[in-house]
């Protein structure tokens, strides 16, 4: 049978390929892979994720594969040429050789260079207090950074924080911007990378666009306990919701949302509970003793006054919003008689405390600032005021 014209091409096109190709894979692996040198590298102490630029010979041939070690852990290769390679230092890697590998398959040509004193990755571990003003210091739990602190960075989003001072090896102690706002914490040392921390870092204001107390909890992150309670108190009182407690939460709504009514409330902020109260087992806690809370708040409500804490003297003792009647409404009791905020002033710090008609006492709690709300000021307190029962 004789070949068409059309197949004998193709046929002849098939083995001239194969040919080809046959004949340029034996040529590529009979090249040989030059031996490489490694002269120098840019630094001999780096940070992890640090970049790094080895120095040599023969460090590129071709199309062969290249690769960088240190201490035998893999680098990431940023540029490449035949007489230098940056690398990214990686992460957790301990001090050790530089080592650079040419390779085609199994067939390889390493060099050594110098050692490498890698530094460990800086971390910010937490810190404390939760929550702070700008201008505030506050302290950085900490592993890995510089004893010499001008190697050390620390920002608050864009802001750079100033370092103050160190208690102990890990635990720097940092002072915010005096215009910090909430943000998340990042860091580098030396010419490392930038660290973040997952979790922002709050700050207070001075004041918030708001003219009710309510308004004032939710934005104020110093708060944000007390918000949890009065925005989801009637889920919190469950079945009690419509009996007293919904009377005596009912009032402190009357104050609360309103920006009309002239008062003053002494409330707990967050440092009171976060130590030792998760807001998860403070909730537990509402849920547990509802009517304790509520009253709480209807204790620390003086109506009609905008208290100052300059004007706070020892012994000044205002009536609470929190009488007799609203205690026994159901009894349609006359009596008229009031729970009081009493001031005590001790070695120049003020204290409230809580006293019923009878004198019963709960314990005093710290006064930690005032916040002005529109017509009502917030009395922040170190401690819950507390309830007095009739």
């Amino acid at each position: 049978m004789r070949s068409t014209p059309i197949f004998s091409f193709v046929l002849l096109l098939f083995l001239t390929t194969t040919i080809a190709c046959k004949k340029d894979r034996v040529t590529r692996e009979a090249v040989p892979i030059n031996a490489i040198k490694v002269e120098k590298v840019s630094a001999g102490f780096v940070q992890a994720g640090e970049e790094l630029t080895v120095y040599g010979s023969n460090l590129v041939q071709g199309d062969l594969v290249t690769e960088v070690f240190i201490a035998g852990r893999p680098s990431e290769m940023l540029h490449t040429s035949a007489d230098s390679i940056t690398i990214r230092v990686p992460l957790k890697v301990q001090t050790g050789k530089v080592m650079v590998t040419v390779s085609r398959g199994a067939t390889f040509s390493s060099a050594y260079g110098p050692d490498i004193v890698v530094r460990p990755t800086p971390l910010i571990k937490s810190f404390a207090p939760l929550v702070a003003y700008g201008g505030d210091t506050i302290e950085l739990y900490t592993e890995n950074f510089s004893e010499e602190e001008t190697n050390n960075s620390i920002f608050i989003g864009t802001k750079k924080i100033q370092i103050i001072s160190r208690k102990g090896k890990d635990t720097i102690l940092v002072k915010l911007p005096a215009d910090a706002v909430s943000g998340v914490f990042s860091w580098h040392t030396y010419n490392g990378p930038v660290f973040k921390l997952e979790t922002a870092f709050l700050v207070r204001q001075a004041s918030y666009g708001v003219s009710t107390v309510a308004r004032w909890l939710q934005q104020d992150p110093g708060f944000s306990y007390m918000d949890t309670l009065v925005r989801g108190y009637p889920q919190l009182a469950g079945g009690n919701y419509q009996s007293t407690h919904k009377t005596v939460y009912d009032t402190v709504l009357q104050y609360i949302n309103s920006p009309d009514r002239k008062y003053t409330i002494f409330l707990p902020g967050n440092a009171a509970y976060e130590k030792n109260t998760s807001k998860a087992a403070f909730l537990e806690k509402i849920k547990t003793r509802p009517y304790n809370y509520n009253s709480m708040l209807a204790n620390t409500i003086v109506p009609g006054h905008n208290m100052r804490l300059a004007g706070m003297q020892d012994g000044d003792k205002q009536p609470a919003a929190y009488t007799m009647k609203l205690a026994y409404w159901e009894y349609n009791i006359p009596a008229d008689d009031y729970n009081f905020i009493k001031i005590i002033v001790e070695e120049g710090v003020k204290y409230a405390q809580v006293w019923g008609p009878y004198d019963q006492t709960q314990p005093r709690v710290k006064i930690l600032r005032e916040h002005q709300v529109g017509n009502a000021t917030i009395i922040e307190t170190d401690g819950e005021p507390g309830v007095v029962f009739y």
